[in-house]
């Protein structure tokens, strides 16, 4: 989707090298909290969740009638509603139809007023049959760069001692970078450069760990929060994508400061699991 202003999280500066000063886990969660907080504080961000503020959710039903009616729609809205948003549907262009339920008040037989429920049909447009002003985005860049090649082999050698498949495909559902597939056993990861599959992985690992059975804002918070927290761990910087991943996932700021804890153990099971438990944390043995 175009964008008059994209939204890019500023960049800090990379370690050295791998394996270079770790930083503590508090400091790297204060990092990322404040990070999202400056986008979420961002007319940019506050203008995003105007518009996607004026998308309905369709029912099942619906979906299912827009995709076969125009199989590549991305975004529907109705004529109104684009012009809300200062677009205009193009003359000429053909309607999608949707079923829309109404409201309508009946007069009984006892002379009651009652309101009923009534189906009817309506029409949406997708974005492709609209001109206008450009609906402003949060940008979540795709990372570059070879960095990062060790942990993924760390990160799929874990995955595969959690009884986990890693497959890698070459092309996934929209702008999908993986998935994690609980009753399957597996984490399926697209191909990209080393760095976005290593923090994709330890995103997937993170929905494993975390028992997660379904994607929400909070599983979704979650995930990419540990993401970034293990990659910092081991000297990779991923804030590019994970400050606005995290931001879009968590509109209000009391949606990450409410799983912080979660994201502390989580990532936590995922750094033992590489590095060991920590030696105060085994047993003393008499």
């Amino acid at each position: 989707m175009p964008s008059p202003e994209r939204y890019h999280s500023r960049r800090l500066p990379k370690p050295s090298q791998e394996g270079g000063a770790v930083p503590r886990q508090p400091d790297v969660l204060t990092r990322l909290e404040q990070a999202v907080g400056q986008i979420q504080d961002s007319e940019t961000f506050r203008a995003y969740l105007d518009v996607q503020a004026r998308f309905h959710r369709y029912s099942w039903s619906n979906v299912a009638l827009i995709l076969a009616q125009k199989p590549d729609s991305t975004m529907v809205a109705g004529y109104n509603a684009w012009l809300r948003m200062h677009r205009y549907v193009r003359r000429g262009e053909k309607a999608i139809k949707i079923i829309v339920p109404m409201i309508k008040k009946v007069e009984t037989e006892d002379g009651q007023e009652e309101r009923k429920l009534f189906f009817s049909t309506g029409n949406v447009f997708d974005i492709s049959a609209t001109d206008g002003e450009p609906l402003p985005e949060i940008a979540v860049p795709v990372l570059e760069g070879e960095h990062g090649q060790e942990l993924y082999q760390q990160l799929e050698r874990l995955a595969q001692a959690e009884g986990l498949q890693v497959q890698t495909q070459t092309e996934l559902t929209g702008e999908k970078m993986g998935y994690y597939d609980r009753s399957a056993r597996q984490v399926v990861l697209r191909q990209a450069a080393p760095l976005q599959m290593t923090k994709t992985l330890a995103h997937e690992l993170a929905h494993h760990f975390g028992g997660h059975e379904k994607s929400d804002p909070e599983t979704e918070t979650i995930a990419e929060s540990c993401a970034y927290v293990v990659c910092s761990h081991f000297g990779l910087d991923t804030g590019e994508r994970s400050f606005p991943y995290v931001a879009v996932w968590a509109q209000e700021p009391a949606v990450l400061r409410g799983v912080l804890t979660t994201v502390q153990q989580v990532s936590a099971k995922i750094i033992d699991g590489i590095e060991g438990p920590k030696a105060e944390d085994q047993p003393e043995l008499a």
